[in-house]
């Protein structure tokens, strides 16, 4: 069952070392009518009002939100979205933006690299994307999002609130 203690201790210091001492603003991706794929807008949206950072519930338009991005000038980005990876559902990964190759048919236009791109070139950020591996059949228009990716957000949105929050205003 996932997201597993060890995954989550693992990640937990990922993260640390990444948050450590940076001006951070987070991006929640994805379409959050369609089950699984709402992963990131749902933990954006329970992070705006706890963390001292920006946070941006981006939706399906990620493209829309980088330059409000990169005017912030922040050190690193963290993009919270659905990733499938191969996992179990409710797996999570920490994935260098850069290195996540342009996929056609995603809900999101252009490609998190091309963001990512894009926020690197304009602000000199570190691009990051907190994946959550969504159950493949449960991201359709209509469907719910399952236990297992549920799991995950929660266990998610108390970690980043505590490292966020160590991490002060962004």
């Amino acid at each position: 069952m996932h997201p597993t203690r060890e995954e989550l201790a693992a990640l937990r210091e990922e993260l640390q070392a990444l948050i450590a001492s940076r001006k951070v603003v987070v991006m929640g991706v994805g379409n959050d009518l369609r089950g699984d794929d709402g992963v990131g807008v749902l933990l954006a949206e329970r992070l705006e009002d706890r963390v001292p950072v920006k946070v941006f519930v981006a939706f399906d338009l990620p493209e829309d939100y980088a330059v409000k991005a990169a005017d912030l000038r922040p050190e690193l980005v963290l993009i919270l979205d659905a990733a499938d990876f191969g996992g179990e559902p409710g797996q999570v990964r920490l994935i260098r933006a850069q290195d996540i190759p342009p996929t056609p048919g995603v809900t999101h236009r252009p490609s998190l690299e091309m963001v990512a791109h894009f926020l690197e070139l304009d602000a000199g950020a570190d691009t990051w994307v907190v994946g959550v591996q969504p159950d493949m059949t449960r991201v359709g228009l209509g469907d719910e999002m399952g236990e297992p990716v549920r799991r995950t957000v929660d266990a998610l949105e108390e970690m980043l609130a505590e490292l966020l929050g160590a991490a002060g205003g962004g």
